[in-house]
């Protein structure tokens, strides 16, 4: 049985989402003028509102500007009804928009909603993942060929290699520089490597062979046993300039095995 703090707080809550609530949340207050109670709840429950669209906003822009004001603000009312706010975090309350986005739209036109949003939700995680010292470019080039091709790599926490079946990296890219230069495929499928080189996280395109290779190296395989799997998909694969790509944007940071 609930105590009456905790009756309270669940009707808070409650009418705090639906307005229809206040009345079953005045029963446990001693209000004198309901009128104006309604008023200061109306007031709070608006920047309870606002709170939640902002931060919905922030984590996924690109999904803002797709959809409109009128739909995003329909789909963050949606999306905190049904996941309310558990975490004093705001910046944690969207992560799980990529699945309920893509239940909430059921036009199949944009069923590419949902992968575009799962971008947008791994470029947030990573600009508050965990800060990383990577390997000089000395220490890389102290390590023997041998000895790196049989190794384990460590990657940077922030990274998160992604396979969308739509063209989300070309939609979000195009989106970000404020307009589209050339037409997207929308159905055309794209890989994509989140990475954070400094503090600003960022998105680069993958081919399906880098994405294998990282993929691998995600879960632990070996250089060699990534870049077998790399070859496999694409006999042109070009090591080296994916090797200083990832070097470079500190997607590998250093060597698990010692």
């Amino acid at each position: 049985m609930s105590t009456p703090l905790e009756a309270l707080q669940s009707a808070f809550a409650d009418a705090i989402d639906d307005p229809a609530a206040d009345a079953a949340l005045f029963k446990h207050l001693q209000i004198a003028d309901e009128t104006l109670a309604h008023e200061r709840l109306g007031l709070y429950r608006g920047n309870v509102r606002a709170a939640r669209r902002a931060a919905l906003a922030s984590a996924y822009p690109v999904i803002a500007q797709l959809t409109g004001d009128a739909y995003f603000e329909a789909l963050s009312f949606a999306y905190a009804r049904a996941h309310p706010l558990r975490d004093a975090d705001l910046n944690r309350f969207g992560a799980a928009l990529p699945d309920f986005i893509e239940r909430y739209e059921t036009d199949a036109r944009y069923a590419y909603f949902g992968d575009v949003a799962r971008l947008e939700w791994a470029l947030h995680v990573a600009s508050f993942a965990a800060n990383i010292t990577p390997l000089s470019t000395a220490q890389w080039q102290s390590i023997g060929v041998e000895k790196l091709m049989s190794a384990r790599l460590k990657l940077h926490p922030a990274c998160t290699a992604l396979e969308s079946r739509y063209a989300a990296f070309e939609i979000w890219r195009a989106h970000r520089q404020n307009g589209v230069a050339e037409p997207i495929d929308i159905n055309r499928p794209n890989w994509t490597l989140i990475v954070r080189p400094q503090w600003r996280s960022a998105a680069l395109a993958h081919t399906q062979a880098a994405h294998a290779a990282f993929f691998a190296l995600q879960r632990g395989e070996t250089l060699d046993a990534a870049l077998e799997r790399a070859f496999s998909i694409d006999e042109n694969f070009d090591f080296a300039t994916q090797w200083r790509t990832w070097i470079e944007t500190n997607a590998i940071t250093g060597l698990l095995d010692k």
